[in-house]
This record gives structure tokens, sequence and C-alpha cells, in this order.
């Protein structure tokens, strides 16, 4: 990729009303590979699914100031190295099925800051190398029990039911990090969203 615009360090993102001086042109490349194993027929069917893919960029310019990590290649905000995803559903009978959502991958790349030092009696914070952490990996599993109506054809409608759980297991998977200072010292704090059990139910009917 060319021409890949990246932000430099320590760039002003908020109310900034020129917000091209604070970007650097840069390069980046992306690669991977996808295997999958699928079952169509039978009590017992679904699909197993692994990505490796990696997104990297370079930022190398006339100085140290529009340079990153040393011009060497680092993790796009979008790297994922690793994401599989299972789907398996089992028909007990003809109206009875059960199934599960498994989804897992690698937790977004992240810049930490390290240390405090004071410069001219002003505190400063140390970062790491350009997204050289990851939060921490995303993993969540659903669980859905489908009714299925009885099956004469002679019927004005045909109906279901659907009782699900997303995010079986509660994880509080972090969508960001965030850090804040209070009194003197620098504190991590992970955002989640729907970290918690979310049933539903669902009614559907076709004619």
């Amino acid at each position: 990729m060319q021409n890949f615009l990246d932000y430099k360090g320590g760039a002003e993102l908020i109310l900034n009303h020129h917000i091209e001086t604070d970007v650097l042109n840069s390069q980046g490349k992306a690669y991977g590979a996808e295997f999958m194993v699928k079952k169509t027929s039978g009590k017992l069917n679904g699909w197993l699914s692994y990505t490796y893919s990696r997104s990297l960029v370079k930022t190398k310019g006339d100085s140290e100031a529009e340079t990153i990590n040393s011009g060497v290649y680092y993790p796009s905000n979008y790297d994922k190295p690793h994401a599989v995803n299972f789907i398996g559903n089992y028909k007990f009978n003809r109206r009875f099925s059960l199934s599960a959502n498994m989804v897992y991958s690698t937790g977004r790349p992240i810049t930490l800051p390290l240390a405090k030092y004071t410069i001219d009696v002003a505190e400063r914070l140390l970062y790491s190398d350009r997204n050289e952490y990851r939060i921490p990996d995303y993993f969540r599993t659903d669980l859905s029990l489908n009714i299925e109506g009885n099956h004469k054809i002679k019927k004005l409608a045909h109906s279901s039911w659907s009782f699900s759980v997303y995010n079986l297991t509660g994880r509080r998977n972090a969508y960001s990090v965030y850090f804040t200072s209070d009194d003197g010292v620098v504190r991590g704090y992970k955002l989640s969203i729907f970290g918690n059990p979310i049933p539903t139910i669902t009614y559907n009917f076709k004619f």
C-alpha cells in the first residue's frame, strides 16, 4: 500500500482544524491465509474457520519527527493476526435444534504509557513504540434454542421461536483501553460493550 496516512506522535485529533499538519505519508503491506472446514448434512452440522492476517505500516520521513518506530514496520490499528470462528448446529428432531456460535480474535494494537519523567518542572509521559502492545483478546460464545411449529402443509403461516443468549459467559471483552491521571497516578481502564449475557426471544413466521 502506498500513500497510506498515519498520525504523528502526539498529534492533536480533537478540534484540530488543520489535521493535515499532523498526518504522515506512510507505506503498508498486508497478507494472510484463511482455512475452513464445513459439514453441511446430518444432525450435527456447521463450520470452523481460522484466519491468519497481518496489516503492517512503515513511516520513515526526512526527519526524526516524521519517522515512527525508527522507520521499521509496526502493526496498523487494524492488525489482528489470529481469528477463529465456529458455528455448530444440532438437530434433535424436526422441531427442535440447538445452535452455538464462538468467536475469538487477537486484541487490537495499542500504544502504552510506560513511565513518567520531569523536564523543566513539567511532568511528561514516556510511551512505548507505536502499537507495541495489545488490548486483551476477544472471545464470545452465543447459544440459541430454535423451536419450529408443526409442519402441516395446509397452514396459513409457518412459525418458529428462537430463544438465544448473546455472550453466554458474560465475558467483558475490551472494546478499547484508555488512560486517566488521578492525583498524579496514571491509571488504565478497559471499556467493555455488552459485558453481560443478553437473552433474546424471537418469533418468526412466513406465509
